[in-house]
């Protein structure tokens, strides 16, 4: 049985609005593939001179760090070294992502490039992303992991490491050239395990899909669906958004257990043995815990619902800071005293909440930094930054905790939090 592909094209765009989300996760996520043409989607306006030059701007910092951390590069499908990378990524004198490509064919017949999280380097962009995001997210559920957002670009005529299924539902949207997808089921993967990582798969042809997109386009399939992206040897580059389904929610409950359990027993935790007086009755019974394990036993049972529940939005609070993704631009924003801020974005607000139910200490987390502190001034800047004002820091922070919320400050200001106004 092959997979299912919902193919919706009208004549008219395609408007990711919450009626069409709404419908995606009742029918379509994690169920079923779906390929829509011609989509209206501020994501999809990111244009190809624009992509360029995230390109030229990321592979410049990785020239100058000497570290092509985040680009991976194949050549007939082998995949090149960290040295061979730095030799090979956009330049700014190949004036376009073709110009780049025609550089690359001198020397490689079938090349690909991937830039993982490239958006990194443009605040702006990343914004148009989480706009998507949040309207999917909004649907389908927060990822208990995270998302990251991919580009490949090049000839390539297979995927660079043959059919496979990942662990995250798979949004694609090509910005050049034409991109054609190859889709099987997952039943019929693990009937046929000569499928994974194959480059040769004529025989299993018949029992897979064709999927062929375009620029306005977007193609999704479930975290299920085996796959590989086959051309003829045409230049292509795509997005691939990957929103990764893989950990359970009592993992992330589990993490907040531990986190309740550290503060509560301190040292104890560190014990490298348990203490017994008895391995065992006579006819092997072991029905007493150690004393160690019975004073846990004791800790966790005198917990109260608030000192859970505090645990439990800790642990929420600073994965919701995160925004969902993998990672985060983290421009930095250089502030003084006597500086005018506001938020990078207002749809990147800084998280807080209340510490351990104590009105006046609270948690603040941005991009995965979490900060305490007992200043209702501190919160006072906090929540008006929040609500989209221009904040001048001097005005807000004064009195004997002046220096240590400016700290505070200076450390969201550098992953991001901040900008100046102009």
């Amino acid at each position: 049985m092959k997979t299912e592909v919902k193919t919706i094209s009208t004549g008219k765009s395609v408007s990711l609005d919450s009626k069409f989300w709404r419908h995606f996760a009742k029918k379509i996520w994690e169920k079923q593939s779906l390929h829509l043409k011609n989509v209206n989607s501020n994501l999809m306006q990111i244009s190809e001179a624009e992509i360029f030059d995230l390109l030229v701007t990321y592979s410049n910092r990785c020239r100058k760090l000497q570290d092509p951390d985040g680009f991976k590069f194949y050549i007939d499908g082998f995949k090149a070294s960290s040295e061979d990378v730095l030799q090979v990524l956009p330049k700014k004198s190949d004036q376009s992502l073709m110009g780049y490509h025609q550089r690359m064919l001198k020397d490689f017949s079938d090349y690909c490039l991937v830039c993982d999280e490239l958006l990194q380097v443009n605040l702006d962009k990343q914004h148009l992303l989480a706009q998507f995001t949040n309207q999917l997210y909004s649907a389908v559920g927060f990822p208990n992991r995270f998302s990251e957002m991919g580009l490949y670009l090049g000839n390539y005529k297979k995927t660079p490491f043959g059919v496979h299924v990942d662990s995250c539902g798979v949004f694609s949207f090509p910005v050049s050239g034409t991109k054609t997808f190859r889709l099987w089921p997952y039943e019929f993967g693990k009937r046929h395990p000569s499928l994974d990582r194959a480059f040769r798969y004529d025989k299993l042809k018949k029992d897979s899909i064709i999927i062929k997109a375009k620029k306005g386009d977007l193609v999704y399939w479930p975290s299920s669906v085996w796959h590989i992206a086959e051309s003829r040897g045409e230049f292509s580059a795509t997005w691939s958004l990957g929103v990764w389904v893989d950990r359970p929610l009592h993992e992330m409950a589990m993490g907040s257990i531990k986190d309740l359990l550290l503060k509560k027993i301190g040292k104890t935790a560190e014990k490298s043995t348990v203490g017994i007086t008895n391995f065992s009755s006579k006819n092997g019974e072991v029905c007493e815990l150690p004393e160690d394990l019975q004073s846990i036993v004791r800790t966790l049972m005198a917990c109260t619902k608030e000192e859970l529940e505090m645990s439990f939005l800790g642990t929420w609070v600073k994965h919701l800071s995160q925004g969902g993704f993998k990672s985060l631009p983290r421009t930095a924003c250089k502030v003084a005293f006597d500086s005018n801020i506001q938020l990078q974005s207002e749809e990147s607000k800084i998280l807080w909440k209340t510490k351990d139910g104590l009105a006046r200490s609270v948690d603040y987390c941005f991009a995965g930094v979490c900060l305490s502190s007992r200043s209702d001034k501190l919160l006072n800047l906090i929540q008006a930054l929040n609500s989209g004002n221009t904040c001048k820091i001097e005005k807000f922070l004064t009195g004997r905790h002046r220096q240590a919320d400016f700290e505070i400050i200076l450390q969201f200001a550098n992953v991001g939090a901040f900008k100046l106004p102009k």
